[in-house]
């Protein structure tokens, strides 16, 4: 986040009171009339927290006779040297209670030449904070999500837009205020920023159906939307039609942009692309997700994220009923009935049941464990558990497995169910891209190159076979075709599992000197050179 890093600064305020504008119990602000007087509350009652959702805008507010606030506190002096003022709280609200809600955010006014977001506040919910050290990125990607809320990405902000010029993109009244729209309670938007479209959907059965979607339709939003698809007619970003209020609206569609911040909840490593910058930019003032058609069962069959960051799992799974039937996307599933199909989704409703590859969580005696993205050093599992000889940490990607990693002792023999990819370091040269495992480092000559992979690791002996990854995924400087090493042929030979037992090391000692007698007097130099020759090759 270079971006909120040169353009946003935090100052903390000492303890005072900072006065702005109260709200009708409608949400409707007060309006300055022609005559200076300020509107009646349609309602006669004044309430200062319906923006604010309680008191995180810790305004003065007053009220006299049938007025709301004709009189009060002069003007202050404001904050000096802050552009925007954000109040922020952690407090267990009602609307903490809902399914899933980490953290809410919203703006409480807007400055009047440009209708610029001034103040907002951020209520992050106590019992959904998390402190373990594996959970700190998302928490914090969490904080910018909301922040962005209270500077403009709203809906009840998308009336307010203004273009280059400084002009509303939505008509105003004498008043200076767009129409209100009562039934969202929100200030209605023009066409030229939100516009409803019809699509056709195409749903399992080669039918096509109807399905509205509201598209965000500002300059700079359409054209990255145009350059993101590679889609020079697309209209506009679709904006999410599920989820309620709070989130419907006021995110990117998830069917569409899966892990982008924005989007309405978050399922795996978030990022801020170039069309929130976009929006952000249009108030005035690449990646395409691939989805997945395995069920999730025991044993899982893992998988890694789109960015090879993380161990995954296709998230598509059976609910007790069939959905609805814009959102049934399948003609086959492998191993599911055509009778069963149109009960089949993603896990994630508010992405349109569009299933998607997506990282998790451990967890015992449902206590928190780890999780499967792999730059986390934290999230290394226990030598007994780490059935795949995988290494967690800052260089660390996933790679998918060929085979299940067999692990072997002189007398046992096992593997683990789950298996398909895992955490592994990598590191870059100018040879190009190696892999490491327990220290012993496997040279990637081409993309998809099997590397057979053979370490002891304790008492056990790991076999098994990873897929190579391509190098420009990793690395910013990788060989020409014509500079690669030669691909090594040569058969690798597992390690024998028995080859460090005690019992083994006495046999071939034996065997050793047995030898000796029959061979035509071995000079002391040659018998030393055996012994050392040995002993290396035991230890090796």
């Amino acid at each position: 986040m270079s971006f909120n890093d040169s353009n946003l600064s935090v100052c903390i305020l000492p303890t005072s009171t900072i006065y702005i504008y109260l709200y009708c119990s409608t949400g409707r602000p007060i309006e300055m009339l022609a005559d200076g007087v300020l509107e009646y509350c349609s309602l006669m009652i004044l309430l200062y927290y319906v923006h604010c959702d309680f008191q995180q805008c810790k305004v003065q507010y007053f009220r006299t006779g049938r007025l709301c606030g004709s009189a009060g506190p002069p003007d202050g002096k404001g904050v000096e040297g802050a552009d925007f003022v954000l109040y922020v709280s952690g407090v267990t609200t009602e609307r903490c209670g809902q399914e899933n809600i980490v953290a809410y955010a919203a703006y409480c006014q807007l400055e009047s030449e440009l209708d610029r977001p001034i103040a907002g506040y951020a209520n992050l919910c106590p019992n959904m904070i998390s402190t373990q050290p594996q959970e700190f990125e998302g928490m914090l990607s969490t904080v910018k999500h909301e922040i962005i809320h209270a500077l403009g990405f709203s809906a009840g902000l998308f009336a307010f837009y203004h273009d280059d010029d400084g002009k509303p993109l939505t008509p105003r009244f004498a008043s200076g205020l767009p129409a209100f729209n009562e039934s969202l309670g929100l200030y209605q938007w023009s066409d030229a920023v939100i516009r409803k479209l019809t699509r056709l959907w195409d749903i399992r059965g080669g039918v096509m159906v109807r399905h509205e979607v509201h598209l965000l339709v500002t300059p700079r939003v359409v054209e990255e939307a145009r350059r993101h698809f590679g889609c020079p007619i697309l209209e506009g970003m679709e904006l999410e039609n599920q989820g309620g209020m709070g989130t419907e609206l006021n995110h990117w569609e998830k069917r569409l942009l899966e892990n982008e911040a924005m989007t309405g909840s978050h399922t795996q490593n978030r990022v801020f692309s170039r069309l929130t910058l976009a929006i952000m930019e249009d108030t005035g003032r690449k990646v395409v997700t691939l989805y997945c058609d395995t069920v999730r069962a025991t044993p899982l069959q893992l998988t890694c994220r789109q960015d090879q960051l993380s161990v995954a799992v296709c998230n598509l799974q059976k609910y007790p009923k069939d959905l609805p039937l814009d959102y049934q996307y399948f003609d086959h599933i492998p191993e599911v009935s055509v009778m069963d199909l149109a009960s089949y989704g993603g896990a994630v409703e508010i992405a349109d049941y569009c299933p998607f590859s997506q990282e998790f969580s451990w967890h015992l005696s449902g206590e928190y464990q780890r999780n499967s993205y792999c730059r986390v050093q934290e999230n290394q599992p226990d030598w007994w558990r780490n059935y795949g000889a995988e290494q967690y940490g800052p260089d660390s990607v996933c790679l998918y497995q060929k085979t299940a990693f067999v692990m072997e002792q002189c007398t046992r023999r096992m593997t683990y169910p789950d298996w398909g990819s895992g955490c592994y370091k990598i590191s870059c040269s100018t040879q190009g891209l190696t892999v490491w495992v327990e220290d012993t480092a496997y040279q990637c000559v081409s993309t998809g190159q099997l590397l057979s992979v053979s370490v002891r690791v304790n008492d056990w002996v790991y076999n098994g076979v990873l897929v190579c990854p391509a190098c420009s995924d990793f690395c910013s400087a990788c060989p020409l075709p014509q500079q690669l090493p030669p691909l090594n042929t040569t058969k690798i030979i597992p390690i024998d599992p028995c080859s460090s037992s005690s019992s083994l090391v006495v046999t071939l000692w034996l065997l050793l000197f047995n030898f000796i007698p029959v061979c035509v007097e071995l000079t002391d130099w040659l018998v030393d050179w055996v012994a050392d020759w040995l002993i290396g090759w035991l230890a090796g």
